[in-house]
């Protein structure tokens, strides 16, 4: 049966047609502010003007529950996702996720989805999309697909008006190049180039495919984001972030689908260890790609996010964060008779799955997406571990030859 559950898992959260009420709930900054008082945050002074996020459903905020057909009728644009922000945002949560938190520690509001046509994008746009992966081997939303976003999101904002720049300028902007002015913005701007890759194993490894199967594409997906990370320096970009993936075998959607009785394929931390070792040879590889491109690029800050690590800390210290004990790896919102309250066949919003009276206590929210509480945690951690080898915006980068834009 396993090769059946991503179909009925992307089934389910893509073409949903249950006869519940769908909402493509707009979230503003003001309507957020209640739930943007968090002492736990560092408040660094503001360093960037605008952060600009790619990636997949853990940073997503809105995009996917916008795209038709399927988006306004998912899981995540309806209760209880988003419970805790009392409406849903198509966040995959029960409130804030990562990116969130990440433009909180900067002093930044939440960034608004690309998608959310008419917005004010002055702070960043979100580019990230549910189930989006970094090669397109499954749906539409690759991180190709984002890039394009990002590309005509800068030509329509920021190309030189008349009279502003040069003459050269106002011409190389009108035949699509990059302009002085998308540079200075994005010298001023932070870029999350992710997560994203993570799709695209968990699709093939739910189709039934192994790790040893599945090695062969990692250096394939790093050197798409490796790719990715050389066409926004391209254009300006010069203070940028790689996540790497997360401890996949401490997921509950990995811990029910392949759970075995073998006790040595468990570690300390009972999370499944073939797994595991699978994101550090993949995170390996991202960071081998990283100092590649640090070499090339000595004045771009391009600065690796240790996913991994970070939840790892969460699940080893969740009692005193004030997770519920022997909670740390069960789902908020879930059903199932095993230790994660997970079932692949009847997912978080589905009808006669409940969720749990306080997610505040939990770190996984549906089994696969965190809950706030963990996304506030792990996103906190990641800052505390990359703004410190930022770049500050004064830092001079050299004039380059104009970029065309696609």
């Amino acid at each position: 049966m396993r090769h059946l559950l991503f179909h009925l898992f992307m089934h389910y959260f893509l073409l949903s047609t249950l006869s519940c009420t769908s909402a493509t709930t707009s979230i503003t900054t003001n309507s957020l502010r209640p739930f943007l008082r968090n002492k736990g945050t560092l408040n660094l002074p503001t360093q960037f003007e605008a952060i600009y996020q790619f990636g997949d459903s853990l940073n997503d905020n809105g995009n996917f529950i916008r795209q038709l057909p399927g988006g306004p009728k998912s899981a995540v644009a309806r209760l209880p996702y988003g419970e805790t922000l009392k409406r849903p945002t198509g966040r995959a949560s029960d409130g804030l996720i990562m990116v969130d938190y990440i433009a909180m520690n900067f002093q930044l509001p939440p960034l608004i989805p690309y998608l959310a046509n008419g917005s004010n994008f002055t702070h960043g746009v979100n580019f990230a999309v549910f189930g989006a992966t970094a090669t397109g081997g499954i749906g539409a939303n690759s991180l190709a697909s984002q890039l394009d976003w990002f590309k005509s999101h800068l030509k329509a904002t920021y190309s030189s008006p008349a009279g502003t720049y040069s003459i050269f300028d106002q011409l190389v902007g009108f035949l699509g190049v990059v302009t002085l002015s998308i540079k200075e913005k994005l010298q001023k701007s932070l870029v999350m180039m992710g997560e994203i890759g993570g799709n695209d194993f968990n699709g093939p490894f739910y189709q039934g495919k192994t790790i040893p199967e599945l090695t062969p594409l990692i250096p394939i997906v790093v050197q798409t984001i490796k790719d990715a990370v050389e066409e926004v320096i391209s254009l300006g970009a010069n203070n940028i972030v790689v996540p790497g993936n997360f401890p996949i075998g401490c997921v509950p959607l990995y811990l029910v689908n392949f759970a075995t009785n073998d006790t040595s394929k468990y570690d300390e931390l009972q999370c499944l260890k073939d797994y595991n070792d699978f994101s550090k040879l993949y995170n390996q590889q991202l960071i081998q790609a990283i100092q590649q491109l640090q070499q090339e690029h000595p004045n771009v800050a391009i600065v690796y996010a240790d996913y991994y690590s970070a939840l790892i800390w969460v699940i080893t210290n969740s009692p005193q964060l004030g997770i519920e004990p022997g909670c740390a790896k069960k789902a908020c919102c879930g059903t199932g008779s095993n230790p994660y309250n997970y079932d692949g066949h009847k997912f978080c919003g589905s009808p006669g799955v409940s969720v749990c009276p306080d997610p505040t206590k939990r770190i996984s929210w549906d089994g696969v997406h965190m809950t706030q509480q963990g996304n506030k945690c792990v996103a906190n951690l990641l800052v505390k571990q990359f703004a410190p080898k930022l770049q500050k915006n004064h830092v001079h980068i050299p004039r380059r030859k104009p970029i065309k834009i696609n």
